[in-house]
């Protein structure tokens, strides 16, 4: 028999399409950054129903009209963090737990299964952006506890996290998934990637 691969519980953070990408307003209209984050956000949530590394796909957003196919919806007015804390608190299996951002333009299918691959219980797997200051990939085991640092210096921030926790961590260097689009420069690298 052939043993069936490891799945995670996946959450992906999704600000409302028109409140997000900000940074961009001085080259986009509101309409037009609100349709590069339903894009982007399609795409990621298409990568990783491709990947089959999940078990279930939570989207977590503050609009309550966000629907994506293949994924469930949890609603909440709550921060990030807090956000992401309420909606796994409601997830019922024991899976080990991927959080992602919905903004990585070059993101793939197997990238995603190299990534959940490599998953090890004892140490927490962190993907940071390119330049090392944000956080866009997370992936632990669900029994781990550690207060979540998304936002403005993430990746330092959960570094310190995990060590006054005594976890290990592995950072993963995976180009897909450390391109993020925040900037008016990204936009312009990015761009051609966004599919849909």
């Amino acid at each position: 028999w052939k043993q069936n691969k490891m799945q995670v519980s996946a959450f992906i953070p999704i600000k409302k399409y028109s409140h997000s990408k900000g940074r961009l307003a001085s080259i986009l209209s509101e309409q037009q950054r609100s349709d590069l984050s339903k894009a982007m956000a399609t795409q990621t949530i298409k990568a990783l129903i491709q990947s089959n590394a999940c078990d279930s796909i939570t989207l977590v957003t503050n609009d309550p009209h966000l629907i994506i196919e293949g994924a469930s919806t949890y609603f909440t007015e709550s921060s990030l963090n807090q956000a992401l804390n309420e909606a796994i608190a409601c997830n019922e299996s024991n899976n080990p737990i991927l959080i992602m951002h919905a903004d990585l333009p070059r993101i793939n299918h197997r990238d995603l299964d190299n990534l959940v691959a490599s998953f090890n219980e004892s140490v927490i797997s962190i993907v940071p952006d390119i330049e090392e200051s944000g956080t866009n990939c997370l992936l632990y085991d669900a029994s781990m506890k550690f207060n979540l640092q998304f936002g403005i210096n993430s990746y330092a921030l959960f570094l310190k996290e995990f060590k006054a926790n005594d976890y290990r961590w592995n950072q993963h260097s995976i180009e897909s998934l450390q391109y993020d689009l925040d900037s008016e420069d990204d936009y312009f690298k990015l761009k051609d990637y966004v599919r849909g």
